[in-house]
């Protein structure tokens, strides 16, 4: 049964994400799924994103079909932590969240909650679901998953970025500067 805590974990952000996208679009008009409109690198990292997440979701769901594994617990541990992370950051987003972006399509973005702690708590989150599953799954495909899904999101990140900064100068460099990517101790 500990073994089906990764999955379960991935379809519960799944879920979540659906429903925030929805709920974001009926509050504020504007479509939240920015990666059907994506172009260049973006597309490329949203591919990346779709085909990894697809990989490990076939891992996690092989791993909790078998016999327990030795490190069922620690990678049950690892995926509760990080859908709680994707959970709570999307709430605290509120209507900024996204999926993706689009030229033009910079609501706000959020400084407080696990914002305060890192730029980019949803992909942390989502990193510590797939590193749940690649170690409950124990397979070197889903490792190779994990690694793809990452690059994705660095990708991703750094994309975001630039729109941010292009979209909220100053103030968005002063938040970049204090508050690490991943997660850390803000400045």
């Amino acid at each position: 049964m500990v073994d089906a805590i990764p999955f379960i974990a991935l379809v519960a952000i799944f879920i979540a994400s659906l429903w925030r996208g929805r709920s974001v679009s009926r509050s504020s008009g504007d479509n939240a799924w920015a990666f059907g409109s994506a172009k260049g690198r973006q597309r490329v990292a949203g591919a990346a994103f779709a085909i990894s997440i697809v990989i490990l979701a076939f891992a996690a769901a092989q791993a909790a079909l078998r016999p327990e594994s030795v490190y069922a617990l620690i990678g049950a541990i690892v995926s509760i932590a990080g859908g709680a992370f994707v959970i709570i950051a999307q709430v605290q987003m509120g209507r900024a969240w996204r999926v993706g972006v689009r030229e033009g399509d910079a609501p706000l973005f959020i400084q407080h909650g696990l914002f305060r702690f890192s730029r980019n708590p949803i992909f942390v989150g989502m990193m510590l679901i797939g590193l749940g599953i690649a170690v409950t799954a124990t397979s070197w495909w889903a490792w190779a998953a994990l690694l793809t899904f990452v690059l994705a999101c660095r990708e991703q990140v750094r994309i975001e970025e630039v729109h941010l900064s292009d979209s909220f100068g100053a103030e968005y460099i002063r938040f970049k500067n204090d508050v690490p990517r991943w997660i850390g101790i803000p400045k």
